[in-house]
């Protein structure tokens, strides 16, 4: 006799393989996230960042313009062909200009300027403006690799606050299963099994907010590396928050600074191009002196062969009055001669206070990332003191959540100190025009 299986029975049988094999197929495998080192992260922003791209091309623009200009000073070779037909009246023309009834013109022309002092102020120009271009492609990369470096320590920290909170929650689990047991056992009670549970509980709110803040930091990192959205999370490449390290005096930074920070080397060199610019309208009282040099026709009548021939000349013209013109826009050069040295000016004296109050931050930083170890050492050791006396029954969960609290928040804060001291050196190495 033949059983059959009602289709209900039958579902059931299948219901969990098929559900096992649904769940295989649909849950994807996770791509691990890349690590990024600081300098790695640096190199990359500063690659795919589109404003460092935009400073190059306009960098490369100048270079071309230079370029032109320089070729100006050279002689040009151009043609020149014409047919003028004159209108006459009984046999002479009506202007004086005119060389004869018809004119035909068909030249190859060399045009060489033989004193020309605005196309040599003009080039130089050029060429000033090209420098200043390409200070500020440094100047663009050195406030990329700052941005870079602000969001890799903002998911530095994340993680070390994650990992730290990891950790708290799994002691913390153990630290509820002693105390359920314990209770269990008569040897604690109730409260003790509900203040651990509350530390659990306080622990895990925690992991969740810094888990949170590590997403936002991580992606925050992918929008700075230029990495798609479907690609997965940056994170920090797995090693110490790099040491403060030593810096010499302030003076020696200040020297520094001077020397190697783009935004004061861009500052000096757009005086360069303001005094190129008053160069170049001082030129215009000059005069100009051109030679030329033609070989085709240029003769009356209908042309031959016969006509061709070489012509030579020598061109000079001589600005004499311009209704005040030409002096004022010396004048206005002359003024913004003077607005950016005095800009400069004013700015040495803003990064000069800029370096003064971030040499004071790491400074500032370094002291308290001491005092924030050592007092991290005393509650780990009041901490340890008050698990013994807890273990012991001499004391009650309550003191060793508060024991707990104290040493939590004081570990949080040497890790946060510790990474402010190595923020403030790089914040330091930055202003002096190094990159990380």
């Amino acid at each position: 006799m033949i059983r059959k299986t009602s289709p209900s029975v039958a579902w059931r049988r299948w219901a969990m393989p098929i559900g096992l094999a649904m769940t295989a197929f649909c849950i994807a495998p996770a791509v691990p996230a890349e690590s990024w080192t600081l300098s790695a992260a640096v190199q990359r922003g500063i690659a795919e960042q589109a404003q460092v791209a935009a400073a190059k091309d306009r960098a490369e623009g100048s270079r071309d313009l230079a370029d032109a200009a320089a070729t100006n000073r050279l002689p040009q070779l151009s043609l020149r062909l014409g047919s003028i037909w004159t209108e006459s009246r009984q046999g002479r023309p009506l202007f004086v200009a005119a060389n004869g009834r018809r004119e035909a013109i068909g030249q190859l022309v060399i045009t060489a300027p033989v004193f020309d002092a605005q196309l040599q102020a003009l080039a130089k120009a050029a060429r000033a403006s090209a420098t200043a271009a390409r200070y500020q492609v440094l100047l663009t990369q050195l406030q990329t690799a700052a941005s870079v470096t602000n969001v890799w320590y903002q998911l530095a920290l994340a993680q070390e606050q994650v990992a730290f909170w990891q950790q708290t929650v799994a002691y913390d689990q153990t630290l509820v299963a002693r105390s359920a047991k314990a209770f269990r056992a008569g040897a604690a009670a109730r409260i003790d099994v509900v203040q651990t549970q509350l530390l659990l509980t306080q622990a895990r709110a925690q992991l969740d907010q810094a888990e949170v803040q590590q997403q936002t930091a991580a992606r925050e990192l992918n929008l700075q590396l230029g990495l798609s959205a479907e690609e997965a999370a940056a994170t920090v490449a797995n090693q110490p928050i790099p040491a403060a390290g030593a810096f010499g005096s302030f003076a020696q930074l200040w020297q520094q600074m001077q020397a190697r920070q783009p935004l004061l080397q861009l500052a000096q060199k757009q005086i360069g191009v303001a005094r190129a610019a008053k160069a170049v309208q001082k030129a215009a009282y000059l005069p100009v002196v051109n030679a030329q040099l033609a070989y085709g026709i240029d003769a009356n009548g209908v042309p031959s062969g016969h006509d061709l021939g070489w012509q030579a000349g020598l061109g000079l013209t001589m600005p004499l009055y311009s209704f005040g013109q030409r002096q004022d826009r010396v004048a206005a050069a002359n003024a913004n001669v003077q607005a950016l040295r005095a800009d400069r000016t004013a700015l040495l004296l803003q990064m000069h206070s800029r370096l003064n109050q971030d040499w004071g931050a790491y400074r500032a930083a370094q002291e308290n990332a001491q005092h924030t170890k050592k007092i991290a050492r005393e509650a780990n050791a009041v901490y340890r003191m008050t698990q013994e006396g807890f273990r012991a029954g001499a004391l009650n969960a309550l003191n060793l959540a508060q024991a707990q609290n104290a040493w939590n928040q004081a570990r949080l804060t040497a890790l946060q100190a510790r990474l402010r001291v190595s923020l403030a050196r790089q914040q330091l190495l930055l202003d002096t025009g190094k990159l990380p």
